[in-house]
């Protein structure tokens, strides 16, 4: 055997060697991978979310986007809380989306979309709020707008598009401790989509034009082959238990103890509000109503205990505001929303949670939730149902 052909035997019998050790060592190495995601996993379907959402922070929010002033489309102020949603979403680390759109009274209004891409990048988990104020309500006749009108949008609906941006923060905050402590990369089931709607609110009595062109811009325009598997509203909640009812109120006649958190869903059974206005209501669409309500019930009442008098899931049978949009188009929907029980009906004399009017103000909602802190304990009712149910979808208890 000539010596060429000796070294050619011998250096391919150490390419061998090398590659089953390399194949050893990958297989080592994935072993290890598999188990601490094995582990992981445990861990997550097991145990609580590593941490929870900051009310506080969120009041902060609320307060400077009241800062900005009057938020009717197509000002500076509409504009600059435009631009702060953008920046904030920008500095969490997420991609912005930017959806572009007029209507007859609205040259430059803007929907801004961040995205936490899940397992599955067509079906879509969406929360969304609206960042545009109007105001024009008055007690006794309501959608006129007047000289001088002016609304923070503390409530309607700054509360929503804070939440909006704390849970956006909160899922960003559990990816990075996935991370640095197990070195996984944090997925959820589903894709979550956290979006600051423009253009909700309805212009007046005086106005060509309907509401919602926001949300119905975003549903709308969905690419092909994407589907909603649950959308969240945050429109006009804080006011809710914990928050007690203030003395003066009581003394005034109201005799409820609490404002409520009620969530007005796709309706399980009460279809009636969607029949009658055109809605084809499909046996799927029963079927979602169902398990929405039920996975919603069993985070606010078993994982939460919540009380059932002051926290409640209802058929929606009003619309009124974006999640009307999705229900309509045949996806499964539920609207946050604080309150007394009634608005104005039934000789009622609770105070209304503000809105479309110059009490929609910051202190106003101080007063009402009998302080700042009160106001923080009622987001946060809110705030921890929510971040439950982006804990579920990511420990694959969505369903």
């Amino acid at each position: 055997m000539s010596q060429l052909k000796l070294v050619t035997i011998i250096i391919t019998g150490i390419v061998v060697l090398a590659g089953l050790g390399g194949a050893i060592v990958f297989l080592g190495v994935r072993g290890l991978i598999d188990a601490a995601e094995e582990e992981f996993q445990n861990e997550l379907s097991e145990g609580p979310p590593p941490s929870l959402p900051q009310a506080t922070w969120v009041v902060d929010d609320i307060e400077t986007l009241a800062d900005f002033g009057y938020r009717k489309i197509d000002t500076v102020a509409h504009a600059n809380a435009g631009d702060f949603i953008q920046f904030r979403l920008e500095d969490l680390g997420y991609e912005v989306e930017i959806q572009n759109f007029t209507t007859q009274l609205c040259e430059d209004c803007r929907n801004y979309v961040a995205t936490m891409e899940g397992e599955d990048p067509d079906s879509w988990i969406v929360v969304g709020g609206h960042y545009d104020a109007i105001c024009y309500s008055q007690q006794v006749i309501i959608g006129i707008e007047y000289p001088g009108c002016t609304s923070e949008g503390a409530y309607d609906d700054a509360t929503g598009v804070a939440s909006v941006l704390e849970l956006a923060r909160l899922m960003k905050e559990w990816q990075q401790l996935a991370w640095d402590e197990f070195g996984i990369e944090l997925k959820p089931e589903h894709t979550w989509k956290f979006a600051a709607w423009d253009y909700e609110e309805w212009q007046g009595s005086g106005s060509p034009e309907g509401a919602g062109y926001g949300s119905e811009t975003f549903v709308t325009t969905l690419p092909e082959g994407v589907e909603i598997a649950t959308y969240i509203n945050l429109d006009m909640y804080g006011l809710n238990w914990p928050v007690e009812t203030q003395l003066a109120s009581q003394l005034s006649g109201c005799d409820e103890d609490y404002f409520h958190l009620y969530l007005f869903t796709s309706p399980v059974d009460d279809w009636s509000y969607y029949e009658d206005r055109g809605v084809n209501v499909t046996d799927e669409m029963r079927e979602q109503a169902v398990l929405l309500q039920d996975r919603l019930g069993m985070v606010l009442h078993e994982q939460l205990q919540y009380p059932t008098e002051w926290v409640a899931v209802l058929d929606d049978t009003k619309g009124n505001s974006d999640h009307y949009n999705f229900i309509s188009r045949g996806w499964p929907a539920t609207w946050f929303r604080g309150m007394h029980e009634f608005l104005q009906e039934e000789d009622d004399t609770c105070e209304q949670s503000p809105k479309h009017a110059p009490t929609d103000r910051v202190d106003v909602l101080y007063t009402l939730a009998g302080g700042r802190g009160g106001l923080e304990a009622g987001m946060q009712t809110g705030l921890n149902a929510l971040a439950l149910l982006m804990w579920n979808d990511i420990t694959g208890n969505w369903e």
